[in-house]
């Protein structure tokens, strides 16, 4: 059977398993990757769709290098002049000497204000694609940042409750790491 799809009003109701052996179409252009989506029956691949498809689209919104960094410094530190280097991201385990080695949307859609000054921010809404997953999905990628994308992936497929364990965990980890440190 399959079924037309003209709105995104009941994507919750064409996630659910009672929509499982229906294939959904479309004419509308921009319902092509929802549609694409929500016919990935199997939840990890759907997820990791969702995913990368929303990086896309924060990428082509964002095409130039909002932060403007120069020597390893964003535009804040190079008016400030200050020691620390690497942006809000010198905080994070991941990032290195040559930037960030991850993927992460939650990281990608967080900008300073003066980053910010000449263009809108990019909000989890306006992603249309997102409303693929679940709320608790949702806010999972809003709010797991300074996570590699593998991991973020095992949150979105496992649930909030792995998340939350998995963040005690690292929580933990990195204040061990700072008191070794001293």
């Amino acid at each position: 059977m399959i079924i037309e799809l003209k709105n995104t009003k009941l994507l919750f109701l064409y996630r659910s398993k009672l929509f499982y052996f229906i294939k959904f179409n479309t004419k509308k252009e921009s319902l092509e990757d929802i549609v694409y989506a929500l016919n990935i029956k199997n939840k990890k691949e759907r997820i990791n769709y969702v995913y990368d498809k929303g990086i896309q689209i924060v990428n082509k919104y964002y095409e130039k290098d909002l932060c403007k960094f120069k020597d390893g410094k964003c535009i804040v530190q190079q008016k400030n002049n200050p020691d620390s280097f690497n942006g809000c991201c010198r905080i994070c385990n991941l990032v290195t000497n040559k930037g960030c080695p991850t993927v992460n949307l939650a990281c990608k859609l967080v900008y300073c204000k003066t980053a910010l000054q000449n263009m809108k921010a990019l909000k989890l809404r306006d992603i249309k694609i997102l409303k693929c997953l679940s709320i608790s999905q949702r806010i999972i990628l809003k709010t797991d940042v300074f996570s590699t994308k593998e991991e973020v992936l095992k949150d979105l497929y496992y649930g909030i409750i792995f998340y939350g364990i998995r963040n005690v965990f690292s929580e933990l980890k990195r204040k061990i790491n700072i008191q070794k440190k001293k």
